[in-house]
């Protein structure tokens, strides 16, 4: 049942990526139905015969807007006419690029990615101006809240975070040798009767043997040192007791990770660093309490780790691994590494805007196992996709999007 359930879920998510790639590819279809293209392969804006051809240039420079004129189809001196352009990116901010006059035509500043605007054109010729509005979309989806429902999409806020440099360590739980009781007879004799069974749980002070000394055939008792379990026994009555131990007792309610620490690492552990520990599913956080040389002539050292364990699920034995936070560093803007996606040769996340999702180009700086520091590309306060962007990408890649303008 749960594999048909996952099949069901996976051939619903992958349904409506294709729906919403078919409509993005049918828009973007019948945008270039209506664009029309100039002789430098730009984007055409007409009115009462006066032309402007725009376009987005980037071989070999840092893209930038070059703008034509034309009058009745004859071209028009860069001299002789001036334009502006505003863009509107997703959410709101604006950019207004500056144009200069080479001679031929006119060059803008550099356009800074993504290349997803609505544009607003305006142009001034021979005493009269001209304004054109035509929208840019690059890297965009656009989905209900229903389809962001059933793509399991996730959002986050884009803040500050501290980044942790951390070393990766491996080691075993121990009991802690103060929490585990082996019991002795004081004086040599007969064992007269054993209460508790290996398994069971004694109380502190409770009866645990009856013992007949030898020198002077009385009976006395001997009761349990510490409260914990009967981990193993070697007293049954009748039996003699000597100077073997008759009971262990445990308590793991608190034990110990003990973790190798080899010398290419000794020189970044020290007590007192905040440890991440896991084994599978499990997981829990303490700090070193001090390093501990290696037995024999073994040139590692242990550092130990003490752990509250109330639940007693770290049970002696159990290998682990453990990340020790060795620096901290804290960084201006950073987004979580799930939410990063490779799109175009480029680190993009995807940006949430209302209804719209849009692919944001990024430089990053540096990381940890979970978020990654970003340089540029990405404002504290965006909305940004944390879970499933990969489903944005494919609709993206399947709608054959591509670095056009």
């Amino acid at each position: 049942m749960n594999f048909l359930n996952n099949t069901f879920k996976n051939s619903l998510c992958i349904g409506v990526v294709l729906f919403i790639a078919s409509q993005t590819f049918a828009q973007e279809h019948d945008d270039e139905e209506d664009n029309k293209t100039g002789p430098h392969g730009g984007r055409l804006l007409e009115a009462d015969g006066f032309v402007v051809e725009l376009t987005v240039f980037e071989q070999l420079v840092e893209p930038q807007f070059r703008a034509w004129a034309f009058l009745d189809e004859i071209e028009i001196a860069p001299s002789d006419w001036q334009i502006g352009v505003e863009l509107t990116r997703l959410g709101g901010n604006t950019d207004n690029p500056s144009f200069v006059n080479n001679g031929e035509f006119f060059v803008s500043s550099p356009i800074a990615e993504p290349h997803s605007f609505d544009v607003r054109v305006t142009a001034n010729y021979a005493g009269s101006s001209y304004h054109w509005d035509y929208e840019s979309p690059e890297g965009r989806v656009d989905l209900s809240p229903q389809q962001v429902a059933r793509l399991g999409i996730v959002t986050q806020v884009a803040d500050a975070q501290s980044l942790l440099q951390q070393e990766l360590l491996y080691g075993k739980i121990t009991p802690d040798p103060k929490l585990v009781s082996h019991i002795t007879a004081r004086y040599p004799g007969l064992i007269r009767s054993v209460s508790p069974e290996l398994g069971d749980y004694v109380n502190q002070g409770d009866l645990v043997a009856t013992v007949e000394a030898n020198d002077s055939l009385q009976t006395y008792e001997i009761r349990a040192p510490i409260s914990g379990t009967v981990i193993d026994s070697h007293a049954n009555p009748g039996e003699f007791a000597s100077d073997q131990p008759l009971l262990t007792i445990a308590n793991y309610s608190n034990v110990w990770a003990d973790l190798n620490v080899f010398p290419s690492e000794a020189q970044r552990i020290r007590a007192g660093q905040e440890v991440s520990l896991r084994m599978g599913e499990l997981s829990t956080s303490s700090t070193i309490r001090y390093l501990n040389p290696g037995e024999g002539l073994s040139p590692h050292v242990i550092a130990r780790v003490p752990l509250a364990n109330p639940d007693l699920i770290w049970t002696p034995g159990l290998l682990v691994e453990a990340d020790v936070t060795v620096a901290k560093f804290d960084v201006d803007l950073a987004v979580e590494n799930t939410a990063l996606q490779d799109f175009l040769g480029r680190p993009v996340v995807f940006i949430q805007v209302g209804n719209s999702f849009e692919a944001r180009p990024l430089q990053l700086g540096r990381s940890d196992r979970r978020f990654t520091e970003v340089l540029s590309g990405l404002n504290r306060g965006d909305i940004y996709v944390v879970a499933n962007s990969y489903l944005l990408k494919a609709d993206l890649e399947k709608s054959g999007a591509t670095h056009a303008h």
